[in-house]
């Protein structure tokens, strides 16, 4: 008995291969969407994301003109600027979508209650002696003292990780001696 041998077509391979792949580009598409436009306007959710609020740290004084904490919604930016906050200084990265959201809507809302706004984004998934957050523990310093006398706030979206930089950085400046007992405990 003789048995036939199937040839591929290689030109049928090839086109039956693209069409798989431009499916699997259709359906990425289409998956991809709807969480691009959740994070895209994250400020429209996040006020009802309870569990994430759970997670944030505590708005503590680290000295007496330097506030520190989580993402300040408009109750707490309104509070803040009943306890003579001035200047506030982000460090949400612009470049993630989630915190861009964030950063605009912190926008307007700091803007209505005429306090001053400063965006100094930090990784926290970086040592404060990389590029960018270096640079950013150097703005926030020049910031500070420049305005000596003028109440910050200094947030990240938990108010743990790269606030506990920036309290660090500040612990260590002959300046800001009285940060000491706070930053040894930032992680916490």
């Amino acid at each position: 008995m003789k048995t036939k041998q199937m040839r591929l077509n290689p030109g049928i391979l090839i086109s039956k291969t693209i069409g798989l792949l431009l499916r699997l580009m259709l359906f990425g598409v289409i998956l991809a969407t709807p969480g691009y436009l959740f994070l895209s306007n994250f400020a429209v959710f996040e006020p009802f994301l309870f569990p994430l609020h759970y997670l944030q740290g505590n708005v503590r004084h680290v000295s007496k003109h330097i506030i520190v904490g989580p993402y300040p919604d408009y109750g707490l930016l309104a509070n803040l600027h009943k306890r003579g906050v001035k200047i506030i200084i982000s460090l949400l990265d612009p470049r993630l979508i989630y915190e861009n959201s964030l950063i605009h809507r912190e926008d307007l809302l700091a803007q209505q209650l005429g306090i001053k706004e400063y965006n100094f984004p930090m990784n926290s998934g970086q040592p404060p002696s990389s590029p960018l957050n270096a640079a950013a523990l150097h703005d926030i310093e020049k910031i500070i003292a420049i305005n000596p006398r003028t109440t910050v706030y200094i947030h990240c979206y938990l108010g743990k990780h790269r606030v506990g930089d920036v309290v660090t950085m500040l612990d260590s400046e002959p300046g800001h001696a009285a940060l000491g007992a706070l930053a040894s405990t930032h992680h916490s």
